[in-house]
């Protein structure tokens, strides 16, 4: 009896949120309904029998209801106070470029485009991605032009709202493209 109880309890707690408030809705309806109401529909009986496991389901489905809504808005608060330190760590990284991280950013507002390539085995290149300034944007790419790397929207928006910050001692921009001529 014990034993079942507990794979039954267990089974309850994997059900999802949106299941367990129908569990309790029908329990709490059990419980609360007039008796009239309950006969009518044949439940009366039932109701009466099973008023104590009825009031447990009901409490134990409202409580994890309540604990599963409660972990989900936590997990959306935490991503969103997390994204907005990310964003900080950004625009602070942005207010103290190098000089060569500025020739590199400089190349997506000279060109007017979101994607330049890069070298992979470029430290400032790397310095960029970890700093989530630029991403790689593609697996496929080559030795002597490099990778794919795509701006950021944050980035990219913050630089044509503060061009100041591409300002340095040269005016030069830098790509691993190669010019092709034949």
């Amino acid at each position: 009896m014990f034993e079942e109880l507990a794979k039954s309890s267990f089974e309850l707690l994997k059900l999802a949120p949106r299941y367990l408030i129908s569990v309790a809705l029908i329990s709490g309806a059990l419980l609360f309904f007039s008796e009239s109401w309950l006969e009518r529909i044949g439940l009366d009986s039932f109701a009466k029998d099973n008023r104590q496991w009825l009031g447990l389901t009901f409490l134990v489905c409202i409580i994890l209801w309540g604990v599963a809504v409660i972990s989900d808005c936590w997990g959306w608060l935490s991503n969103k106070i997390f994204q907005r330190k990310v964003e900080k760590h950004i625009i602070r990284r942005l207010n103290s470029l190098t000089e060569d991280e500025k020739q590199i950013l400089r190349y997506y507002i000279a060109m007017n485009t979101r994607a330049n390539m890069l070298k992979v085995d470029d430290g400032v290149v790397q310095g960029l991605v970890a700093d989530r300034i630029i991403y790689r944007s593609a697996s496929m790419g080559n030795i002597l032009e490099g990778f794919a790397h795509n701006i950021t929207d944050l980035v990219w928006d913050y630089i044509h709202e503060n061009p100041k910050i591409l300002q340095g001692t040269t005016n030069f921009y830098r790509t691993g493209k190669r010019e092709r001529g034949w």
